[in-house]
């Protein structure tokens, strides 16, 4: 069937070589440029990847530093303020400050005291450290002293609300608070002081800057970004509050520049004292890198932005180069191509020639192979294969055509056994004809008895098996045997060589066994029995024999399902009309002994026993129930 498949093709001829060039041409040159173009585009985004990560490294750097350079800031003026809250004047002036507040008796030279002091603290060295001083009531927020005396009796509503600490030394931004910064931002340097017989701190000590020095603390920060590397007019640095402010300090200008309500994406990111990169779309809508770094307790990060098309600018050059290279290949891969192509295909036309009388069946065409170099080794391969092909072709004809007979086989064998209505006719048939159909040794089929701990042979071939049935021949499920281990498990399993496996039960019946296989018995996995074959032959059973013996098994546990339902269906029907026959006789009889003596009567008829005795026993006898007045026992025999 094969070889007429094959040789209904035609014979293949080959196209002529200038065409076969062109088609090499159009297979060579996506094999060249698809490497060159990943290439290119592994080194364009390589060379991204290198320009990323090196600037990535100089803007954490720099932004690092940044950090250093505003907590140095911050913590200079915080040791100011720690100092001065020491200092014993001040403690003492602080006390009266809040002794003036709380009876309202104002002492105008006092005050001026207290202020004088405060603006002695706003420098150190000639270095202007604080735009403002303030002296605020920790428990109200009542400013008790100012540089600015307006401010003195408000309520500084940073403190009342918890932005300004009144436990602990910190460093905070303010935006828009009434009184340090209204519409703007501050930074809020803040110390507690507790007073003379204080017990818990009862003021605070805050230093603000805001305004032009707050410009010049955020040019000092921008400068870095030049001293690390990166040049300063290529970015801009910028801090972000939570939730929505962003300051700015543009360019030639010397206050900052607040934007409130400017969801930044740094927000969403978290609060870690290691700086980190992050790729976005700034404010105005220009993708930018950005490097940040959140500074701890002041809900605060700075970040450092640099466009990414200035990054990535120098990448631009290799686009031509790309180009170039791409079409020197394609014009160098056609020459090749056409010129090697007559050198090249002329050897191929044995080898085609082969293909084709292949292709027709010709099995013992074979290809010169006197050629030494790698089109004989070529040539000699292809006559290998072809042997091979021989073989397998005439191999699997006859392994088709012995498949095809066993399914034919195992279809006849079904057919058989499933119009047997009667289940010991349907076991001893099956039994028969796998034997003879499949030539076997001995076959049999083990039904488990009612308690299901046993297999019963309840069919099986030859005088051998009327002897083994004869004597009620059993195998306990789980036994030392291939039968137990199968009903145990309820998987098939072959004895290749009965005398190797440990579980293979010997029989001095059946001496000639070299091997054997066993299949379950199921119905929707519950155990029936198993289907037991067995061989003259050592190594008898292949998967396929396996699987076709299966489906017999799977075929036969059906009918053997279905003849079992058809005479429990039969009992019953014999028991009903059984019942119904005795009720029908008894029907309108009043006399108890005629009662009883037409039921033995028709319970000796249905059952063939030879004496069947109905009896019932009174209160007398000890029985539970009351029988009609007089009587205390009747009794009919049949």
């Amino acid at each position: 069937m094969l070889r007429r498949r094959a040789a209904s093709q035609g014979s293949l001829r080959p196209t002529s070589r200038e065409s076969l060039g062109r088609k090499l041409a159009l297979v060579l040159l996506p094999l060249v440029l698809v490497p060159l173009l990943i290439m290119g585009a592994t080194a364009y985004f390589r060379s991204r990847s290198i320009l990323r990560e090196q600037m990535q490294a100089q803007m954490t750097t720099t932004t690092r530093s940044q950090v250093e350079v505003l907590a140095a800031w911050a913590e200079t003026r915080e040791q100011r303020l720690v100092l001065a809250s020491q200092r014993l004047e001040l403690l003492e002036l602080a006390f009266t400050a809040m002794q003036m507040a709380s009876t309202g008796r104002i002492d105008v030279s006092t005050r001026n005291e207290v202020r004088a002091e405060l603006e002695g603290l706003q420098s150190q060295s000639g270095v202007r450290l604080f735009t403002d001083l303030i002296l605020v009531r920790a428990q109200d927020g009542q400013v008790l002293s100012a540089t600015q005396s307006e401010w003195e009796g408000q309520e500084l509503t940073s403190l009342t609300r918890g932005a300004i600490s009144v436990r602990e030394v910190g460093t905070v931004p303010v935006y828009d608070d009434p009184l340090l910064s209204p519409g703007g931002l501050a930074i809020a340097n803040s110390v507690p002081m507790r007073t003379p017989l204080a017990v818990t701190p009862d003021v605070v000590l805050v230093g603000v800057n805001s305004g032009p020095p707050l410009g010049q603390m955020l040019s000092s920060v921008q400068v870095f970004s030049a001293q690390r590397g990166v040049r300063a007019e290529r970015g801009k640095t910028l801090l972000v509050v939570r939730p929505d402010i962003v300051i700015t300090l543009g360019a030639f200008a010397i206050e900052p520049i607040v934007e409130a309500g400017a969801a930044h994406p740094v927000v969403t990111t978290l609060e870690t004292e290691e700086p980190d990169t992050l790729e976005y779309n700034d404010l105005a809508g220009v993708a930018v890198l950005g490097a940040y770094q959140w500074m701890p307790g002041w809900n605060l990060a700075i970040v450092y932005e640099i466009p990414q098309d200035q990054i990535y600018a120098g990448l631009a050059t290799l686009a031509p180069f790309t180009a170039a290279l791409i079409l020197a290949a394609v014009v160098f891969t056609v020459v090749v191509v056409i010129v090697a192509t007559n050198r090249l295909l002329r050897p191929l036309g044995p080898l085609t020639e082969f293909a084709g009388r292949i292709s027709r069946g010709d099995w013992d065409y074979r290809v010169p192979d006197a050629s030494q170099d790698e089109l004989g080794i070529l040539a000699r391969t292809f006559n290998r294969m072809a042997d091979d092909l021989s073989g397998m072709y005439r191999s699997l004809e006859a392994r088709v055509e012995e498949r095809t007979r066993q399914v034919r086989t195992a279809s006849e064998v079904a057919r058989a056994v499933i119009s047997t209505p009667n289940l010991e006719d349907l076991m001893r048939r099956a039994v028969e004809l796998i034997r003879d159909r499949f030539g076997y040794y001995h076959a049999a089929i083990f039904l488990l008895d009612d308690g299901g701990e046993n297999a019963v042979l309840r069919a099986a071939t030859g005088e051998v098996g009327a002897a083994l049935i004869a004597r009620g021949h059993t195998l306990g499920v789980g036994s030392t045997s291939i039968i137990g281990w199968v009903t145990s498990h309820n998987e098939p399993r072959v004895a290749s060589d009965v005398s190797r496996d440990p579980i293979h039960f010997k029989s001095e019946l059946l001496p000639g066994t070299r091997s054997e296989a066993a299949v379950p018995l199921q119905v929707g996995g519950r155990v029936l029995g198993a289907l037991d074959v067995q061989s003259l032959e050592a190594n008898a059973f292949n998967p396929e024999d396996l699987a076709m013996l299966q489906t017999l098994a799977d075929q036969l546990s059906a009918a053997i399902q279905n003849a079992r339902l058809a005479q429990t269906s039969a009992l019953a029907a014999d028991r009903a009309r059984l019942i119904t026959e005795a009720t029908t006789q008894m029907a309108g009889v009043l006399d108890m002994n005629r009662v009883l003596e037409t039921a033995a009567s028709v319970l000796h008829r249905a059952l063939g026993q030879p004496e069947i005795i109905v009896r019932l026993v009174g209160p007398a006898d000890g029985g539970s129930r009351e029988g009609p007045p007089g009587l205390e026992e009747s009794e009919a025999e049949a």
